[in-house]
């Protein structure tokens, strides 16, 4: 299955055909006796936003975290613009950014300090102008310096959103965005992943959530089995 670019993308050598920033050949993952994907194929082209569905257990974080290297997987291929994830993983991961589904926080730092740290370890230099820019955007400028212990689960989501703006990464991965938020919170996850899609990053999100008419993704796709399938695209899709 491979899911077209849109606009101008870094093209190879071979004829001008944009190199994808997710490309899987027959991936398989097992979590101890289950196997969870069963011979993933998916290609998603830079600047696409993919709205990933399936039931509870169909893989949908297994695939997520396996795309942030988080994972190997135990059979097939896989690639992050052109890297491959088991024998150049550190370049891989140096392009992605992962939102967890709990937020991702460490709970004895403050949200400011979570920022730091994570810009830190990415090695993107990020100075207090930025961070601070990232918090006011969603929200929690009069939490920055709270420990994170003590947020709620929303303002957690929403930290682990802010981290998401601040390192911008070239393929952005979420683990249901929209969980423990509000109206008001869930309408800023679809902006801000507009935005970033506006911006030529390619996201990818798993979710339950339904008719998230603000956000018009390219394609969704659904796991089912431990396979991806189509379930809807914007004349996206140009192939098997």
């Amino acid at each position: 299955m491979t899911l077209a670019a849109q606009g101008a993308a870094p093209a190879d050598a071979a004829g001008g055909v944009p190199t994808p920033a997710v490309s899987l050949r027959g991936v398989v993952r097992r979590m101890g006796r289950d196997t969870v994907l069963r011979g993933i194929d998916l290609d998603v082209a830079p600047g696409k936003l993919v709205v990933l569905r399936g039931s509870n257990g169909s893989g949908k974080t297994t695939l997520l975290r396996l795309l942030a290297t988080r994972l190997r997987p135990h059979a097939g291929e896989a690639r992050l613009f052109g890297h491959d994830l088991v024998r150049r993983a550190e370049a891989a991961r140096a392009r992605v950014g992962l939102l967890g589904s709990s937020g991702g926080s460490y709970p004895v730092l403050t949200g400011r300090e979570n920022l730091r740290l994570a810009a830190a370890i990415a090695g993107k230099g990020r100075g207090a102008d930025e961070v601070d820019a990232a918090l006011a955007r969603v929200g929690l400028t009069h939490a920055a310096d709270k420990l994170v212990r003590f947020y709620s689960s929303g303002m957690k989501k929403r930290l682990g959103l802010a981290r998401q703006l601040l390192l911008d990464a070239d393929l952005w991965l979420l683990d249901e965005p929209y969980a423990a938020l509000d109206e008001e919170g869930k309408r800023l996850v679809d902006v801000c992943l507009t935005e970033a899609r506006g911006r030529g990053r390619t996201v990818l999100l798993a979710s339950h959530e339904q008719d998230r008419h603000d956000l018009a993704p390219d394609a969704t796709l659904e796991l089912v089995d431990g396979r991806v399938r189509l379930a809807a695209a914007a004349a996206a899709v140009v192939g098997p």
